[in-house]
């Protein structure tokens, strides 16, 4: 299966797309949890569905896991154009254009089997819109913005749309509501004293290096061996599959998404440690601009990797130009 794809330039263009799920016109203020300020809102009124879609869904997922203030959720998954989709409701022809025109969140506080509004902000940094697919990898609720502990459902509504000169612009939504999640109730509970320690931050500077893999010309390189810069036993192997890249671990080799770094921004800090990285999840989703990952060898060297730029030829052949950290 063939999918379109707008490629994004290293230079990413940050866009966030929030829901106030408690009603209010508000700014995003963190509300101590069990205040009576903190209550969720009314009962999530999902929109209704459209009888067709364009919307093909990837792998979406949460994963609780730490964060560097309290436990988030972590996003992963793709959702792309089905590129067979056809609507047949206008006269379409094959100038028409279709997009994925905007993402909605909602979180709901799960009581007795419904779900009531909470106020939480999640940041699709690094995707403009329209476009035609959307990473969720490196997206992240912060559960510091919840309303206590429980119980809770994640809502993506997803609208896209086709558009032709001279025709009516058909609208499409769909309802993502199959992803629940737990805040452990010990996040709730009162903060303990913070022992006082002396100790000095270690910091084991690395440098950044840049390389580009590629099966556009013979001489090119699938392969990176992160130590060397060589494809000789490598530690990720690019494979390009339907106009998307995904990798191929070496014997050893684990990968894990980057949990410190934002999206589509090389760090700048001076000296730049390896502790300012830090592995998360598994990964083993679709690479796409922007991405950062962790590379960890069998032996437990770890090679922080940020995806620069993808670029296409055809559905079978691409170049990903990446920067990595040693």
């Amino acid at each position: 299966m063939n999918f379109k794809k707008i490629i994004l330039g290293s230079a990413l263009v940050a866009a966030s797309f929030c829901l106030f799920a408690c009603g209010e016109s508000g700014g995003g203020d963190v509300v101590t949890p069990g205040s009576s300020a903190s209550a969720p809102g009314p009962e999530i009124e999902k929109p209704k569905a459209s009888e067709l879609s364009p919307i093909v869904v990837n792998g979406l997922k949460i994963t609780v896991m730490s964060g560097t203030d309290g436990m988030r959720g972590s996003l992963g998954g793709v959702i792309k154009l089905d590129p067979e989709f056809v609507d047949t409701s206008e006269p379409y022809t094959a100038n028409v254009k279709t997009t994925i025109d905007s993402v909605v969140f909602a979180v709901g506080k799960v009581i007795n089997g419904s779900a009531f509004q909470e106020k939480v902000n999640i940041n699709l940094d690094g995707v403009v819109f329209p476009n035609e697919m959307v990473s969720f990898s490196q997206k992240y609720l912060e559960f510091k913005q919840l309303s206590g502990c429980g119980e809770f459902q994640l809502y993506i509504f997803i609208y896209a749309s086709n558009k032709e000169e001279g025709l009516k612009t058909s609208i499409y939504t769909t309802v993502i509501d199959t992803l629940k999640f737990t805040r452990p109730e010990a996040e709730c509970e009162a903060p303990k004293p913070v022992e006082s320690s002396s100790s000095v931050a270690v910091c084991t500077p690395v440098t950044a290096h840049e390389d580009t893999l590629s099966n556009s010309l013979g001489t090119s390189k699938t392969a990176i061996n992160f130590e060397t810069g060589l494809a000789d036993n490598p530690h990720i192997t690019a494979k390009f599959v339907d106009n998307g890249v995904y990798i191929t671990p070496g014997a050893g080799v684990q990968v894990f998404e980057e949990g410190a770094q934002y999206s589509g921004l090389v760090p700048t800090k001076n000296p730049l440690c390896l502790e300012d990285f830090r592995k998360t999840v598994a990964f083993n989703e679709e690479l796409t601009s922007g991405l950062w990952i962790n590379i960890v060898t069998a032996e437990g060297k770890q090679y922080p990797m940020m995806v620069r730029k993808t670029m296409f030829e055809s559905a079978t052949k691409g170049t990903m130009s990446i920067v990595y950290f040693k």
